[in-house]
């Protein structure tokens, strides 16, 4: 299994970036990789598919909302549906923790296992690359 783990501090607080960061159904964050989001369900166990940005590749995939703590700010998925990605047993967590009164520092894990193992490096990078347009798309958000 291989995990991709990035961590950046936002200067916005806690609550201000969970509103975005806590919405299974947005697709303000995912712009650049996602094109479009459906979602079915509330809560746990709701499934988002994600229709691939014509940059990644065609076709889509649906993730299940398998963890949502509005008190400690995590959100977890897992991908039950892998469409036409190369991967098996992806799941994410994005977890908000407060760094004082206006900033905090959101993490954002995944893993997943590559299907050629000879593609680990080529999908870690993409995963990377995806996590560092949602941070992109997150700080647009907030206008920092």
């Amino acid at each position: 299994m291989l995990w991709v783990e990035v961590a950046h501090r936002i200067e916005a607080s806690a609550e201000r970036v969970w509103e975005l960061v806590g919405d299974f159904a947005g697709d303000v964050l995912t712009r650049g990789y996602v094109a479009k989001v459906e979602t079915r369900g509330r809560g746990v166990g709701a499934l988002r598919t994600y229709h691939l940005d014509p940059a990644i590749g065609a076709g889509s995939v649906v993730e299940r909302l398998i963890e949502l703590d509005e008190v400690e700010r995590v959100i977890a998925y897992d991908m039950v549906d892998y469409g036409p990605l190369p991967w098996a047993d992806y799941g994410g967590r994005i977890k908000v923790a407060p760094a004082g009164p206006q900033a905090c520092v959101v993490t954002l894990r995944t893993h997943f296992f590559p299907l050629n193992s000879e593609q680990g490096e080529e999908l870690s990078r993409l995963s990377r690359g995806n996590i560092e347009t949602y941070f992109s798309n997150l700080r647009a958000a907030l206008r920092l």
